[in-house]
């Protein structure tokens, strides 16, 4: 992509791991509706590398919000380095932080978000700048406060039902090298999907969770 915008001091085309990167919908969506000519080289710019996502050596930078009191878990979340599915969230969060930044469009502060049943930051801000949806809860929304059913099935061996294999073609499951041996749902969303013992691990709850909402 011939794209000269500069990346900490190097040109765009000539960032080092961007052959293989991802960016959100809303980033996608955002460089369409400017520029169509040129939402290619926009995405481009904009795409995170999955190698700066995925590297131990790498800290993400704290993300400033626009919107003012936040719930201190969120705010925590925001302001400190992650690790594990909260990595991966707030690395491509970033991108539409950035966006949102020189969007002409009030912050929210009071009204919240509808809650998403079993995410991790039930409590977010309305904002939707000029975003299609709210931006912070469409961003955070994949983070789980337990590991949804069909992990566990993973996790411990089971048959997968027909509704997970007939929409994804195939599940990665990364547990947390450095959680322990075992973990409750409860702090599961800490670090990952974390890792259950069979003759430990609670019954699978109601199939109430789908593809594209853990962690």
């Amino acid at each position: 992509m011939n794209c000269d915008r500069p990346h900490d001091g190097v040109p765009c085309k000539e960032r080092d791991r961007v052959g293989v990167s991802t960016v959100s919908a809303l980033v996608a969506e955002t460089a369409v509706g400017l520029g169509r000519t040129s939402a290619g080289v926009m995405a481009f710019h904009n795409a995170v590398p999955v190698e700066d996502i995925a590297s131990p050596d790498h800290l993400d930078a704290p993300i400033v919000p626009l919107a003012r009191g936040l719930d201190q878990d969120l705010e925590r979340f925001l302001w400190q380095p992650q690790r594990g599915s909260r990595r991966v969230a707030k690395e491509l969060l970033w991108p539409v932080q950035r966006m949102r930044t020189g969007q002409f469009a009030g912050a929210a502060v009071m009204e919240r978000a509808t809650p998403v049943t079993g995410a991790l930051f039930e409590n977010v801000p309305n904002g939707y700048g000029h975003f299609s949806v709210p931006y912070l809860a469409h961003m955070l929304c994949g983070l789980r406060a337990e590991v949804p059913g069909y992990v566990r099935d993973v996790l411990e061996g089971r048959t997968l039902r027909t509704w997970v294999t007939d929409h994804a073609g195939g599940i990665v499951v990364i547990p947390d090298a450095d959680a322990p041996t075992t973990a409750s749902p409860a702090r599961a969303g800490d670090g990952g999907a974390g890792l259950l013992i069979p003759d430990e691990a609670p019954q699978p709850p109601p199939y109430d969770h789908r593809p594209g909402q853990a962690a």
